[in-house]
């Protein structure tokens, strides 16, 4: 038996999961602008396992979407997920996040995941039917050329960048584009599999996968909150 807790904050959608070998117990999610990440997971973590009738002392691992995504939200999703692994001294299990975008159609077509990473760029990876990777994740500039070797072949193109491929993209019969967010329930067999096989990521180490260098403005203000 292996309890599981599923942390996902990549995107504006904030989403938490708890599994009984890969059996979902209980699970929360918003998707509000603005992102409600800091306010909304440690009290979603709290409602589910009280609604599953499961104390923290009880988790075996906390698995978490580890990027690549928004900065704020991997970081929130990180230092909960590091923070409970410790206090708990439980192993962290880090899944990546487009695979967990590909996951609910992997059984269908091959998949190509898209997050969107502003104006016509977007960070993807493609996967073959049952889930294995065909090209490492990147940053990708949408063009329409883009993903022309999958022209003859029935592919879902799923993720928050969905919308924007398929604007870019030239029509094509064999495609299907599904903007969806992920989400931690979908979760639980990769995280399953991946504690079975003990494939655990060191806590102290572990940093989410932003594939571009973080991007920070300094403040306009002095500390006192005065514009400079």
């Amino acid at each position: 038996m292996a309890i599981l807790l599923h942390i996902e904050t990549a995107t504006e959608q904030c989403s938490v999961a708890l599994s009984d070998n890969a059996t979902l117990l209980a699970h929360k999610a918003i998707l509000e602008g603005g992102f409600k990440h800091a306010a909304k997971l440690h009290i979603f973590i709290d409602e589910i396992l009280q609604e599953a009738n499961i104390s923290p002392s009880e988790l075996d691992a906390v698995a978490v979407s580890a990027g690549p995504g928004s900065f704020t939200g991997l970081r929130i999703g990180s230092v909960a997920a590091k923070g409970l692994c410790f206090a708990l001294d439980i192993p962290l299990i880090a899944l990546p996040t487009l695979q967990l975008l590909a996951a609910p159609q992997l059984q269908n077509s091959k998949v190509v995941a898209l997050l969107d990473a502003r104006r016509d760029e977007v960070y993807t990876a493609t996967f073959d039917v049952g889930g294995k990777e065909l090209s490492q994740m990147q940053a990708h500039i949408l063009t329409e050329t883009s993903f022309a070797d999958l022209a003859h072949e029935p592919v879902y193109f799923v993720g928050t960048g969905a919308e924007k491929a398929q604007n870019i993209l030239p029509e094509n019969a064999n495609w299907q584009f599904l903007s969806t967010h992920p989400i931690a329930t979908a979760m639980p067999h990769l995280a399953t599999a991946a504690f079975e096989k003990k494939e655990f990521t060191d806590s102290a180490a572990f940093a989410p996968t932003y594939i571009k260098p973080v991007r920070i403005t300094p403040s306009k203000k002095d500390a006192l909150g005065r514009v400079v």
